[in-house]
Protein backbone atom coordinates (compact mmCIF):
# COMPACT_ATOMS: atom_id res chain seq x y z
CA UNK A 1 0.00 0.00 0.00
CA UNK A 2 2.91 2.35 0.56
CA UNK A 3 3.66 2.23 -3.18
CA UNK A 4 0.07 3.18 -4.01
CA UNK A 5 0.15 6.15 -1.60
CA UNK A 6 3.36 7.39 -3.20
CA UNK A 7 1.85 7.27 -6.68
CA UNK A 8 -1.30 9.10 -5.48
CA UNK A 9 0.94 11.81 -4.05
CA UNK A 10 2.77 12.11 -7.35
CA UNK A 11 -0.56 12.23 -9.21
CA UNK A 12 -1.94 15.01 -7.01
CA UNK A 13 1.24 17.03 -7.36
CA UNK A 14 1.25 16.58 -11.12
CA UNK A 15 -2.41 17.59 -11.46
CA UNK A 16 -1.77 20.71 -9.38
CA UNK A 17 1.09 21.70 -11.69
CA UNK A 18 -1.00 20.84 -14.74
CA UNK A 19 -4.04 22.93 -13.86
CA UNK A 20 -1.90 25.79 -12.57
CA UNK A 21 -0.22 25.92 -15.96
CA UNK A 22 -3.57 25.77 -17.77
CA UNK A 23 -5.01 28.60 -15.68
CA UNK A 24 -1.92 30.70 -16.29
CA UNK A 25 -2.26 30.23 -20.03
CA UNK A 26 -5.98 31.02 -19.98
CA UNK A 27 -5.48 34.24 -18.04
CA UNK A 28 -2.75 35.73 -20.22
CA UNK A 29 -1.81 35.42 -23.86
CA UNK A 30 1.57 34.07 -22.96
CA UNK A 31 4.10 33.42 -25.69
CA UNK A 32 4.91 29.84 -26.53
CA UNK A 33 7.74 28.56 -24.30
CA UNK A 34 10.05 25.73 -25.25
CA UNK A 35 12.50 24.32 -22.72
CA UNK A 36 15.53 22.72 -24.36
CA UNK A 37 17.42 20.31 -22.15
CA UNK A 38 20.94 19.30 -23.23
CA UNK A 39 21.40 15.98 -21.42
CA UNK A 40 24.14 15.33 -18.86
CA UNK A 41 26.92 17.93 -18.32
CA UNK A 42 29.71 18.70 -15.87
CA UNK A 43 30.86 15.62 -13.98
CA UNK A 44 28.33 13.56 -15.96
CA UNK A 45 29.80 13.05 -19.44
CA UNK A 46 26.96 10.81 -20.62
CA UNK A 47 27.82 8.29 -23.31
CA UNK A 48 31.42 8.00 -24.44
CA UNK A 49 31.75 8.68 -28.16
CA UNK A 50 34.32 7.46 -30.64
CA UNK A 51 35.19 11.12 -31.32
CA UNK A 52 33.26 13.36 -28.90
CA UNK A 53 31.32 12.66 -25.69
CA UNK A 54 27.55 12.97 -25.41
CA UNK A 55 27.46 16.04 -23.15
CA UNK A 56 29.40 18.14 -25.68
CA UNK A 57 27.49 17.09 -28.78
CA UNK A 58 24.04 17.61 -27.25
CA UNK A 59 24.97 21.02 -25.81
CA UNK A 60 26.16 22.18 -29.24
CA UNK A 61 23.00 20.93 -31.00
CA UNK A 62 20.74 22.35 -28.26
CA UNK A 63 22.23 25.84 -28.54
CA UNK A 64 21.94 25.76 -32.34
CA UNK A 65 18.35 24.55 -32.07
CA UNK A 66 17.38 27.32 -29.66
CA UNK A 67 19.13 30.00 -31.70
CA UNK A 68 17.32 28.90 -34.86
CA UNK A 69 13.97 29.17 -33.09
CA UNK A 70 14.83 32.62 -31.69
CA UNK A 71 15.81 33.87 -35.13
CA UNK A 72 12.61 32.67 -36.79
CA UNK A 73 9.93 32.94 -34.06
CA UNK A 74 9.70 36.20 -32.16
CA UNK A 75 6.68 34.92 -30.20
CA UNK A 76 8.60 31.96 -28.75
CA UNK A 77 10.54 32.07 -25.50
CA UNK A 78 13.49 29.67 -25.47
CA UNK A 79 14.68 28.43 -22.10
CA UNK A 80 17.71 26.17 -21.66
CA UNK A 81 18.24 23.91 -18.68
CA UNK A 82 21.95 24.53 -19.22
CA UNK A 83 23.98 26.62 -21.65
CA UNK A 84 27.41 25.58 -20.39
CA UNK A 85 29.18 22.43 -19.23
CA UNK A 86 27.54 22.19 -15.79
CA UNK A 87 25.93 19.32 -13.88
CA UNK A 88 22.19 19.44 -13.23
CA UNK A 89 20.15 16.91 -11.31
CA UNK A 90 17.24 15.39 -13.22
CA UNK A 91 14.57 16.90 -10.95
CA UNK A 92 16.04 20.39 -11.61
CA UNK A 93 15.51 20.02 -15.34
CA UNK A 94 11.82 19.21 -14.90
CA UNK A 95 11.44 22.01 -12.36
CA UNK A 96 12.80 24.53 -14.88
CA UNK A 97 10.17 23.42 -17.40
CA UNK A 98 7.28 23.64 -14.94
CA UNK A 99 8.46 26.95 -13.47
CA UNK A 100 8.46 28.48 -16.96
CA UNK A 101 5.06 26.92 -17.85
CA UNK A 102 6.66 25.19 -20.84
CA UNK A 103 4.52 24.35 -23.84
CA UNK A 104 7.14 21.84 -24.98
CA UNK A 105 10.08 20.14 -23.27
CA UNK A 106 12.81 18.62 -25.46
CA UNK A 107 15.63 16.67 -23.82
CA UNK A 108 18.47 15.98 -26.27
CA UNK A 109 20.80 13.00 -25.90
CA UNK A 110 23.09 10.63 -27.79
CA UNK A 111 22.84 6.88 -27.58
CA UNK A 112 25.46 4.19 -26.95
CA UNK A 113 25.52 0.43 -26.93
CA UNK A 114 27.93 -2.44 -26.35
CA UNK A 115 26.98 -3.57 -29.84
CA UNK A 116 29.12 -1.20 -31.91
CA UNK A 117 26.98 -1.78 -34.99
CA UNK A 118 23.88 -0.22 -33.33
CA UNK A 119 22.86 2.77 -35.45
CA UNK A 120 20.05 5.29 -35.87
CA UNK A 121 17.93 7.94 -34.19
CA UNK A 122 15.00 7.38 -31.84
CA UNK A 123 12.66 9.63 -29.90
CA UNK A 124 11.02 8.69 -26.60
CA UNK A 125 7.89 9.83 -24.82
CA UNK A 126 6.92 8.95 -21.27
CA UNK A 127 5.26 5.57 -21.10
CA UNK A 128 5.53 1.93 -20.15
CA UNK A 129 7.43 -0.54 -22.27
CA UNK A 130 8.39 -4.13 -21.69
CA UNK A 131 11.04 -4.01 -24.42
CA UNK A 132 14.43 -4.92 -22.97
CA UNK A 133 16.12 -2.59 -25.46
CA UNK A 134 13.96 0.35 -24.37
CA UNK A 135 14.48 -0.47 -20.70
CA UNK A 136 18.24 -0.47 -21.28
CA UNK A 137 18.10 3.05 -22.74
CA UNK A 138 15.99 4.43 -19.85
CA UNK A 139 18.26 2.70 -17.33
CA UNK A 140 21.32 4.35 -18.88
CA UNK A 141 19.75 7.83 -19.07
CA UNK A 142 18.38 7.51 -15.51
CA UNK A 143 21.76 6.39 -14.14
CA UNK A 144 22.78 10.02 -13.59
CA UNK A 145 20.82 9.76 -10.33
CA UNK A 146 23.76 7.82 -8.92
CA UNK A 147 25.83 11.02 -9.20
CA UNK A 148 23.29 13.06 -7.21
CA UNK A 149 23.49 13.75 -3.48
CA UNK A 150 19.86 13.10 -2.58
CA UNK A 151 18.56 10.03 -4.40
CA UNK A 152 15.58 9.52 -2.09
CA UNK A 153 13.58 12.23 -3.85
CA UNK A 154 12.92 9.93 -6.80
CA UNK A 155 9.80 7.87 -6.22
CA UNK A 156 9.84 4.21 -7.16
CA UNK A 157 7.38 2.94 -9.74
CA UNK A 158 6.23 -0.69 -9.93
CA UNK A 159 4.90 -1.50 -13.45
CA UNK A 160 3.41 -4.74 -12.10
CA UNK A 161 1.07 -2.90 -9.70
CA UNK A 162 -2.29 -2.37 -11.54
CA UNK A 163 -3.26 0.63 -9.40
CA UNK A 164 0.14 2.21 -9.94
CA UNK A 165 -0.26 1.77 -13.70
CA UNK A 166 -3.70 3.44 -13.60
CA UNK A 167 -2.22 6.40 -11.70
CA UNK A 168 0.62 6.54 -14.22
CA UNK A 169 -1.78 6.59 -17.19
CA UNK A 170 -3.84 9.41 -15.65
CA UNK A 171 -0.70 11.47 -15.03
CA UNK A 172 0.62 11.31 -18.57
CA UNK A 173 -2.53 11.05 -20.71
CA UNK A 174 -3.00 14.85 -20.72
CA UNK A 175 0.04 15.44 -22.92
CA UNK A 176 0.71 12.02 -24.38
CA UNK A 177 -0.86 12.67 -27.79
CA UNK A 178 1.01 15.97 -28.21
CA UNK A 179 4.25 14.33 -27.11
CA UNK A 180 3.74 11.52 -29.59
CA UNK A 181 2.95 13.99 -32.38
CA UNK A 182 6.13 15.95 -31.81
CA UNK A 183 8.17 12.74 -31.50
CA UNK A 184 6.80 11.58 -34.86
CA UNK A 185 7.62 14.95 -36.45
CA UNK A 186 11.21 14.62 -35.17
CA UNK A 187 11.75 11.12 -36.54
CA UNK A 188 10.09 12.02 -39.87
CA UNK A 189 12.43 14.98 -40.29
CA UNK A 190 15.47 12.88 -39.39
CA UNK A 191 14.52 10.48 -42.17
CA UNK A 192 13.82 13.33 -44.61
CA UNK A 193 17.31 14.65 -43.92
CA UNK A 194 18.92 11.32 -44.69
CA UNK A 195 19.17 9.69 -41.26
CA UNK A 196 18.16 6.17 -40.25
CA UNK A 197 15.30 6.10 -37.73
CA UNK A 198 14.60 3.45 -35.10
CA UNK A 199 11.19 5.04 -34.52
CA UNK A 200 9.15 6.59 -31.71
CA UNK A 201 9.19 4.66 -28.44
CA UNK A 202 7.90 4.88 -24.87
CA UNK A 203 10.00 4.54 -21.76
CA UNK A 204 10.09 5.56 -18.10
CA UNK A 205 12.54 8.48 -17.94
CA UNK A 206 12.88 10.50 -14.74
CA UNK A 207 13.61 13.64 -16.76
CA UNK A 208 10.17 13.33 -18.44
CA UNK A 209 8.26 12.37 -15.32
CA UNK A 210 6.18 15.13 -13.63
CA UNK A 211 6.60 17.39 -16.66
CA UNK A 212 3.40 19.45 -17.01
CA UNK A 213 3.84 19.78 -20.76
CA UNK A 214 4.35 17.72 -23.89
CA UNK A 215 7.83 16.24 -23.43
CA UNK A 216 10.19 14.08 -25.46
CA UNK A 217 13.68 12.69 -25.14
CA UNK A 218 15.57 12.63 -28.44
CA UNK A 219 18.48 10.28 -29.09
CA UNK A 220 20.47 11.78 -31.99
CA UNK A 221 22.23 8.52 -32.75
CA UNK A 222 24.78 6.04 -31.43
CA UNK A 223 28.09 7.75 -30.77
CA UNK A 224 29.50 4.33 -29.91
CA UNK A 225 29.17 3.50 -33.62
CA UNK A 226 32.25 4.52 -35.61
CA UNK A 227 30.37 6.01 -38.56
CA UNK A 228 27.53 7.65 -36.65
CA UNK A 229 29.75 8.84 -33.81
CA UNK A 230 32.12 10.47 -36.29
CA UNK A 231 29.24 12.07 -38.20
CA UNK A 232 27.60 13.56 -35.09
CA UNK A 233 30.92 15.13 -34.10
CA UNK A 234 31.15 17.08 -37.39
CA UNK A 235 29.83 20.53 -38.18
CA UNK A 236 27.63 19.09 -40.92
CA UNK A 237 26.24 16.38 -38.67
CA UNK A 238 25.33 18.77 -35.87
CA UNK A 239 23.75 21.25 -38.27
CA UNK A 240 21.69 18.55 -40.01
CA UNK A 241 20.36 17.29 -36.68
CA UNK A 242 19.55 20.85 -35.63
CA UNK A 243 17.73 21.50 -38.90
CA UNK A 244 15.63 18.35 -38.41
CA UNK A 245 14.67 19.36 -34.87
CA UNK A 246 13.75 22.85 -36.04
CA UNK A 247 11.57 21.62 -38.90
CA UNK A 248 9.77 19.29 -36.48
CA UNK A 249 9.25 22.26 -34.16
CA UNK A 250 7.77 24.30 -37.02
CA UNK A 251 5.11 21.64 -37.60
CA UNK A 252 4.33 21.35 -33.88
CA UNK A 253 4.12 25.14 -33.43
CA UNK A 254 1.81 25.52 -36.42
CA UNK A 255 -0.52 22.89 -34.97
CA UNK A 256 -0.33 24.50 -31.52
CA UNK A 257 -1.26 27.92 -32.92
CA UNK A 258 -4.18 26.48 -34.84
CA UNK A 259 -5.63 24.77 -31.77
CA UNK A 260 -5.02 27.48 -29.17
CA UNK A 261 -5.92 30.60 -31.15
CA UNK A 262 -8.95 32.12 -29.38
CA UNK A 263 -12.02 31.97 -31.59
CA UNK A 264 -13.05 35.53 -30.78
CA UNK A 265 -9.71 36.85 -32.03
CA UNK A 266 -10.05 35.19 -35.40
CA UNK A 267 -10.85 37.58 -38.18
CA UNK A 268 -11.76 36.63 -41.72
CA UNK A 269 -8.53 36.54 -43.64
CA UNK A 270 -8.30 38.63 -46.74
CA UNK A 271 -7.75 36.44 -49.73
CA UNK A 272 -4.37 37.26 -51.17
CA UNK A 273 -4.54 38.22 -54.82
CA UNK A 274 -2.10 36.61 -57.25
CA UNK A 275 0.48 38.88 -58.85
CA UNK A 276 -0.95 39.48 -62.29
CA UNK A 277 0.98 38.01 -65.19
CA UNK A 278 3.91 36.69 -63.16
CA UNK A 279 5.18 33.42 -61.71
CA UNK A 280 7.87 33.12 -59.05
CA UNK A 281 10.37 30.31 -58.58
CA UNK A 282 13.38 30.08 -56.30
CA UNK A 283 16.67 29.59 -58.12
CA UNK A 284 18.73 27.49 -55.73
CA UNK A 285 21.67 26.38 -57.81
CA UNK A 286 23.58 26.81 -61.06
CA UNK A 287 25.96 24.05 -62.05
CA UNK A 288 27.66 22.45 -65.02
CA UNK A 289 26.56 19.13 -63.54
CA UNK A 290 23.16 17.52 -64.06
CA UNK A 291 21.75 16.19 -60.76
CA UNK A 292 18.93 13.69 -60.37
CA UNK A 293 15.78 14.34 -58.27
CA UNK A 294 17.22 12.55 -55.21
CA UNK A 295 20.79 13.90 -55.47
CA UNK A 296 22.36 14.94 -52.16
CA UNK A 297 23.24 18.30 -53.74
CA UNK A 298 19.52 19.22 -53.60
CA UNK A 299 19.51 18.89 -49.78
CA UNK A 300 16.22 16.99 -49.69
CA UNK A 301 14.17 19.51 -51.70
CA UNK A 302 11.55 17.82 -53.87
CA UNK A 303 9.90 18.90 -57.09
CA UNK A 304 13.00 20.77 -58.27
CA UNK A 305 12.86 21.91 -61.92
CA UNK A 306 15.99 21.73 -64.02
CA UNK A 307 16.56 23.99 -67.04
CA UNK A 308 19.64 23.74 -69.24
CA UNK A 309 20.82 27.07 -70.61
CA UNK A 310 23.95 26.73 -72.70
CA UNK A 311 26.48 24.61 -70.84
CA UNK A 312 24.96 25.12 -67.38
CA UNK A 313 21.95 23.75 -65.51
CA UNK A 314 19.70 26.02 -63.49
CA UNK A 315 17.72 24.49 -60.60
CA UNK A 316 14.40 26.02 -59.51
CA UNK A 317 12.35 25.21 -56.41
CA UNK A 318 8.67 26.03 -56.01
CA UNK A 319 6.17 27.68 -58.30
CA UNK A 320 3.74 30.39 -57.17
CA UNK A 321 2.08 33.65 -58.14
CA UNK A 322 1.53 34.71 -54.51
CA UNK A 323 3.99 37.14 -52.93
CA UNK A 324 3.66 35.63 -49.44
CA UNK A 325 4.26 32.08 -50.67
CA UNK A 326 7.21 33.32 -52.73
CA UNK A 327 8.84 34.73 -49.57
CA UNK A 328 8.15 31.52 -47.64
CA UNK A 329 9.71 29.40 -50.39
CA UNK A 330 12.82 31.58 -50.41
CA UNK A 331 13.17 31.43 -46.62
CA UNK A 332 12.75 27.64 -46.66
CA UNK A 333 15.35 27.19 -49.41
CA UNK A 334 17.84 29.25 -47.41
CA UNK A 335 17.15 27.17 -44.29
CA UNK A 336 17.84 24.06 -46.34
CA UNK A 337 21.35 25.36 -46.98
CA UNK A 338 21.01 27.35 -50.21
CA UNK A 339 22.27 30.65 -48.80
CA UNK A 340 22.61 32.25 -52.26
CA UNK A 341 19.09 31.31 -53.39
CA UNK A 342 17.03 34.13 -54.91
CA UNK A 343 13.62 34.77 -56.45
CA UNK A 344 13.46 34.24 -60.21
CA UNK A 345 10.58 36.12 -61.82
CA UNK A 346 8.89 34.75 -64.93
CA UNK A 347 6.44 36.64 -67.12
CA UNK A 348 3.52 34.35 -67.87
CA UNK A 349 3.31 33.19 -71.49
CA UNK A 350 6.39 35.22 -72.43
CA UNK A 351 7.65 33.85 -75.73
CA UNK A 352 11.24 33.14 -76.66
CA UNK A 353 12.67 35.42 -79.32
CA UNK A 354 13.35 34.48 -82.95
CA UNK A 355 13.87 30.76 -83.61
CA UNK A 356 14.55 29.92 -79.95
CA UNK A 357 12.37 27.22 -78.43
CA UNK A 358 12.12 24.95 -75.39
CA UNK A 359 12.49 21.18 -75.70
CA UNK A 360 12.57 18.32 -73.20
CA UNK A 361 15.68 16.16 -72.98
CA UNK A 362 14.34 12.80 -71.81
CA UNK A 363 17.05 10.33 -72.85
CA UNK A 364 20.81 10.11 -73.41
CA UNK A 365 22.40 6.98 -74.84
CA UNK A 366 25.41 5.79 -76.80
CA UNK A 367 22.90 3.95 -79.02
CA UNK A 368 21.07 5.43 -81.97
CA UNK A 369 17.39 4.55 -81.89
CA UNK A 370 15.03 4.65 -84.86
CA UNK A 371 12.11 7.07 -85.03
CA UNK A 372 9.19 6.08 -82.77
CA UNK A 373 11.31 3.43 -81.07
CA UNK A 374 9.64 1.61 -78.16
CA UNK A 375 12.40 3.09 -76.00
CA UNK A 376 10.65 6.49 -76.31
CA UNK A 377 7.58 5.37 -74.34
CA UNK A 378 5.17 6.59 -77.01
CA UNK A 379 6.66 10.08 -77.35
CA UNK A 380 6.42 11.30 -80.95
CA UNK A 381 8.36 13.76 -83.12
CA UNK A 382 11.54 13.05 -81.20
CA UNK A 383 14.67 14.97 -82.18
CA UNK A 384 18.08 13.30 -81.88
CA UNK A 385 21.23 15.40 -81.40
CA UNK A 386 24.69 13.85 -81.60
CA UNK A 387 27.08 15.15 -78.91
CA UNK A 388 30.44 13.44 -78.66
CA UNK A 389 29.85 9.72 -78.28
CA UNK A 390 26.32 10.25 -76.96
CA UNK A 391 22.95 10.55 -78.64
CA UNK A 392 20.63 13.03 -76.91
CA UNK A 393 16.89 12.69 -77.47
CA UNK A 394 14.47 15.62 -77.17
CA UNK A 395 10.68 15.87 -77.10
CA UNK A 396 8.43 18.80 -78.01
CA UNK A 397 9.10 22.31 -79.24
CA UNK A 398 7.42 25.27 -77.53
CA UNK A 399 7.89 29.01 -77.30
CA UNK A 400 6.72 29.57 -73.70
CA UNK A 401 7.95 28.13 -70.44
CA UNK A 402 4.41 27.21 -69.38
CA UNK A 403 4.00 25.02 -72.47
CA UNK A 404 7.42 23.48 -71.82
CA UNK A 405 6.30 22.48 -68.33
CA UNK A 406 3.37 20.62 -69.85
CA UNK A 407 5.72 18.75 -72.19
CA UNK A 408 8.00 18.01 -69.23
CA UNK A 409 5.10 16.48 -67.30
CA UNK A 410 4.16 14.38 -70.32
CA UNK A 411 7.69 12.98 -70.51
CA UNK A 412 7.80 12.33 -66.76
CA UNK A 413 4.41 10.58 -66.89
CA UNK A 414 5.85 8.28 -69.55
CA UNK A 415 8.52 7.18 -67.10
CA UNK A 416 11.34 9.67 -67.80
CA UNK A 417 11.56 11.07 -64.26
CA UNK A 418 14.92 12.76 -64.81
CA UNK A 419 13.78 14.69 -67.91
CA UNK A 420 14.52 18.41 -67.97
CA UNK A 421 13.98 21.56 -70.05
CA UNK A 422 16.60 22.82 -72.52
CA UNK A 423 16.73 25.73 -74.94
CA UNK A 424 17.29 25.44 -78.70
CA UNK A 425 17.97 27.76 -81.60
CA UNK A 426 15.80 26.11 -84.24
CA UNK A 427 16.96 22.49 -84.11
CA UNK A 428 20.39 23.34 -82.69
CA UNK A 429 21.04 22.90 -78.98
CA UNK A 430 22.25 26.17 -77.43
CA UNK A 431 25.62 25.52 -75.79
Amino acid sequence: MRLLRINKQILLAFLFILFSGMNSFAQSKQNFTIVIDPGHGGKDSGARGVVEDEKSIVLDVSLRFGKMIEQNYKDVKVVYTRKTDVFLELWERTQIANRNHANLFVSIHCNAANNRSAYGTETFVMGLSRSQETMDVSKRENSVILLEDNQEKYQKFDPNDPEAVIAFDIMFSAYKDQSLNFAKYVEDEFVRNGRSSRGVKQANFHVLRTNASPAVLVELGFISNQDEGSYLATEQGKQKMTQSLFEAFEKFKKEFDRKTRPQEDEKPKEVEKPVAGKTYKIQILVSKNKYGPSATQLNGLTGVEVVQVGDVYKYYYGNTNLASERDELLAYAKRKGFKDAFVAEFVNNEKLQGNQNYRIQFLASNKRYRDRDNKFGGLKNVLRVKKGNMNLYFYGSTKTYEEALKDLKTAQDRGFKSAFIVTFEGEKLIE
